[in-house]
């Protein structure tokens, strides 16, 4: 049944004691509320409601929105801890990675790259836990605190003379802690999506790297495969001649035996003549027919 204001305020130190209490009239002055906001040694909060003139499912509903403010705002606040908890940890990722910044301007060597674009990426691995770990309860305290201020607003409040509004209170208390949530979790996508950049520019750096290193390592092999086929060719050229020598020394015998023969006078030059004349003829025979053979065992491609 309605319940004036004034019969109600009689009533507030033996339901608060001398606890500081917010108040405010609601449903457009229709009722009155106050509450001091805290939980009592059984857990509990209380609000004393003076009931001008609602009707009973309305009042229940203002009742409703009450309880789910004191609610939502709690759990909102529970995002508050932890933001509190990562921000060291926070602070000491981003002075590592300004160090980490400040070293890789002045690291030279693919070596001293590998090593730091490992500690970054354990670092983002540290990251991506942190990010793990907290995002649940951010997206949580968000939503949580826009239901509390989506509640407060449905209270259609009006200032009460000598206390505090429940909205103003709430949102005094709340909106810093909120803040601060909002603000870690900033600061850690920040750090992310700079670790993020910072690992891709040292990735760069040791590609870079290691295409200049495999660069130089084509090329080596490149002097040495030159210097292997100018080999080839110095043997080539030294088993033309061996063995045209060869050949020479067994076609020796038989030109000597023909001078020496009756009919050996009538034959044109001497045994050295023909060596003279038929040694290079057979040099240059022999190594083309080597050459070409090379050409035909190492293949087409290989020239």
């Amino acid at each position: 049944m309605p319940c004036p204001e004034t019969e109600m305020e009689p009533l507030l130190p033996s339901v608060f004691g001398e606890n500081k209490l917010t108040g405010s009239r609601l449903a457009q002055g229709l009722a009155t509320a106050w509450t001091d906001l805290r939980l009592d040694d059984d857990g509990f909060g209380r609000i004393l409601i003076a009931n001008e003139s609602l009707r009973p499912g309305r009042m229940g509903r203002m009742l409703q929105r009450l309880i789910e403010i004191e609610t939502y705002r709690m759990t909102a606040l529970l995002g508050f801890p932890l933001a509190r908890e990562v921000t060291p940890e926070i602070g000491d990722m981003e002075s590592a990675l300004a160090e980490i910044a400040a070293e890789t301007a002045t690291i030279r060597g693919l070596e001293g790259e590998q090593k730091q674009l490992a500690r970054l990426t354990e670092m983002a691995a540290h990251a991506e836990r942190l990010s793990a770990h907290t995002e649940y309860r951010f997206s949580a305290s968000r939503a949580y605190y826009e239901l509390v201020e989506r509640r407060l607003g449905e209270l259609s409040e009006a200032k009460m003379e000598g206390y505090q509004q429940i909205s103003t209170f709430v949102t005094r208390r709340l909106r810093p802690a909120m803040r601060t949530v909002e603000a870690v979790s900033r600061r850690l996508n920040t750090l992310s999506e700079h670790i993020g950049r910072a690992s891709e520019l040292l990735r760069t750096r040791v590609d870079i790297a290691l295409q200049e290193q495999n660069q130089r390592l084509l090329g080596s092999v490149e002097r040495g495969v030159r210097l292997q086929l100018r080999l080839q060719e110095m043997v080539e050229g030294l088993s033309a001649v061996a063995i045209a020598y060869y050949l020479l020394s067994i076609l020796a015998y038989p030109l000597e035996a023909l001078h020496e023969a009756p009919f050996g006078e009538t034959l044109p030059g001497d045994p050295l003549t023909w060596k003279a004349v038929m040694g290079p003829l057979f040099i240059v025979v022999i190594y083309l027919l080597v050459r070409r053979m090379g050409r035909v065992l190492r293949g087409p491609e290989d020239g």
